[in-house]
């Protein structure tokens, strides 16, 4: 059809022609005569005109990158669609200046003065867009898109608005409030769960959604939209697929522009930096491991603490590229530790927003495998509220994790809200008491009652417990009674620079001192739980090794025979007899 309609048209041009030029001279409209000469010229161009306005119509239906419209499938609103918003030249939906405007009009922006309607924005954002780019080249991204498009479009009911607002985010306008723009969240999110055939590869178009509604968000379009950009970016963080604006988010302001483009900085230059405080462990006292501790040496003020600046370096969604650093250079000093002679585990923290992604698993094993360390040499720390948010995400990174023989600790533990439930079912090797519970152990018999619990749960779960804020010999002497396994606090050190732990292990060497009779040397350092320290003995010179050489050290949650369950006295609970020399500047 479309073939027989150029060839006429065609036609209608040589005809034209023949008239205008060929015909006998003195006739009029001949060839000789100007007026003919002159309708000629007008027929043509009309034809030319003509043949123009067919490739007008054609070209956009077989233009690569748009399938055509099955017949039957429904697809009558999408072209009604694009033709009523046509904006965005790729997707033909409305392009974000006419979403803006539709926005403003359903708040009550016309031209009549009434009350504010109740309209939701949700804004959709694709996850990973960049990757699929990356790999697949930008024409793929640009067919994942439209598909993105039009799936969107057919699950949404008649009277919503689609536009596509950014590269790879989306905005929907619906009459209604937050119940119903939740339920179309789910349902935008299911539509898009079915994978697109890219180049040969399935690719699944995850998406995060965030939601803001007129009147408790806003009043205003740029109000509401920037509500629900904030929503998405919360979304994208918890893992949570979907997030509703609340106004406990803090404000972006101009100081808090200016820290987000001060911490990439910081992060691109090197400013961030690791600190590394020690871990004893309780049954022999020598010392286990240390937690990378991450700090900015900011050029200006000085060192910053991380609280100053960890949340605003998620929200600007740097965690992995700061993980990733944070984990090469913490096995980068682990690898010196171990060459000088000093067996040591290195615990490193990681974000919800990063021990969700499944390609975690691969980050580490590749930087294991490049600093030449074992698996047993790492230790991963999550928080607990971390693994509430994201729980059945996490799991698979976690189980991963611990086939590989990369020990998971549950950091913070009691400061959550986390339930016994949550605390049986995750896939942890031990558990971190938070401080606050030690800080008023020696006047708090509620504090008392809750550590040594704590304790005894752990253990009934199979798992190693760390008391976090041990700041004095009591308490120290009180975890030890209680069989608590590591402590960690500023009554064995505070954190140190990575080049200071070797030489720091000889000054613990001098805290130490053995009884009489049990037949080691006085200054013998207790360095490297799980690895035979004999070896570190060797390495370094003036360290002897500790009194437990000869016995296998106990895997996560293995006791001692006759020692689960029971309240043992600190004599035998600690089978190679020591005593700590109170630091007084630390205690």
């Amino acid at each position: 059809m479309v073939v027989l309609l150029l060839l006429i048209v065609l036609l209608l041009i040589v005809l034209a022609l023949a008239v205008g030029f060929v015909r006998p001279p003195g006739l009029p409209g001949s060839a000789g005569d100007a007026g003919g000469r002159a309708g000629a010229v007008v027929i043509s161009l009309a034809a030319v005109t003509a043949v123009t306005a067919v490739a007008a119509v054609l070209i956009p239906v077989a233009r690569p990158g748009i399938a055509r419209e099955p017949a039957g499938t429904g697809w009558a609103p999408w072209r009604a669609r694009r033709r009523r918003w046509a904006g965005d030249e790729l997707t033909g939906l409305a392009d974000r200046r006419h979403f803006l405007d539709a926005v403003g009009r359903s708040l009550g922006g016309g031209h009549r003065v009434r009350a504010v309607t109740p309209v939701a924005v949700l804004l959709l954002d694709l996850d990973r867009m960049r990757d699929v780019n990356g790999a697949l080249g930008h024409d793929q991204g640009d067919r994942l898109l439209v598909t993105v498009g039009r799936r969107l479009l057919a699950a949404l009911p008649g009277s919503t608005l689609l536009a596509r607002v950014d590269g790879d985010a989306f905005a929907v306008l619906l009459r209604g409030g937050v119940e119903s723009a939740e339920r179309l969240a789910t349902v935008l999110r299911e539509a898009l769960e079915p994978p697109v055939l890219l180049a040969g590869a399935p690719v699944r178009p995850d998406a995060s959604i965030g939601i803001a509604c007129s009147p408790e968000h806003g009043r205003a379009a740029l109000e509401l939209f920037r509500h629900a950009e904030e929503a998405m970016h919360d979304a994208k963080r918890s893992r949570c697929g979907q997030s509703v604006y609340a106004r406990a988010h803090p404000p972006i302001n101009r100081a808090r522009l200016l820290l987000r483009a001060e911490i990439r900085q910081a992060l691109d230059c090197g400013q961030l930096e690791l600190s590394y405080q020690p871990k004893a462990d309780l049954r022999s006292g020598r010392i286990s491991g240390v937690e990378a501790l991450v700090r900015w040496r900011h050029p200006v003020d000085g060192v910053r603490p991380p609280d100053v600046f960890l949340a605003e370096l998620d929200r600007a969604g740097l965690m992995p590229k700061l993980t990733v650093y944070v984990l090469d250079q913490a096995l980068t000093a682990c690898a010196g530790w171990h060459a000088g002679g000093a067996p040591l585990t290195v615990s490193v923290n990681v974000p919800a927003s990063v021990i969700v992604d499944r390609a975690f698993l691969g980050v580490v094993r590749a930087a294991l495998a490049r600093h030449r360390l074992p698996p047993s040499a790492l230790v991963i720390e999550v928080t607990e509220d971390s693994l509430i948010e994201a729980r059945e995400a996490a799991r698979h990174t976690l189980t991963g994790l611990r086939s590989l023989g990369v020990r998971v600790s549950l950091d913070d533990y009691g400061t959550g809200f986390c339930s016994l439930t949550y605390l049986r079912e995750l896939p942890a090797d031990e558990v971190k008491l938070d401080r606050t519970f030690l800080r008023d152990l020696d006047r708090d018999p509620a504090a008392v009652e809750i550590v040594r619990s704590t304790v005894s749960l752990a253990h009934a779960l199979r798992m190693r417990i760390v008391a976090e804020g041990v700041e004095t010999q009591r308490s120290w002497q009180a975890l030890a009674d209680w069989q608590c396994d590591e402590v960690q606090g500023y009554f064995v050190a505070g954190p140190m620079a990575g080049d200071r732990v070797v030489g720091w292990l000889r000054e613990w060497a001098a805290r130490l001192t053995v009884p009489p009779g049990s037949g080691t040397a006085a200054a013998g350092v207790l360095v490297g739980a799980g690895v035979a320290p004999g070896a570190a003995a060797a390495a370094i010179p003036a360290l002897a090794a500790p009194p437990s050489a000869t016995a296998p050290v106990p895997r996560p949650g293995q006791w001692p025979p006759g020692l689960r369950g029971t309240p043992a006295p600190a004599a035998a609970w600690r089978t190679a007899g020591y005593r700590v020399q109170t630091d007084l500047a630390a205690s």
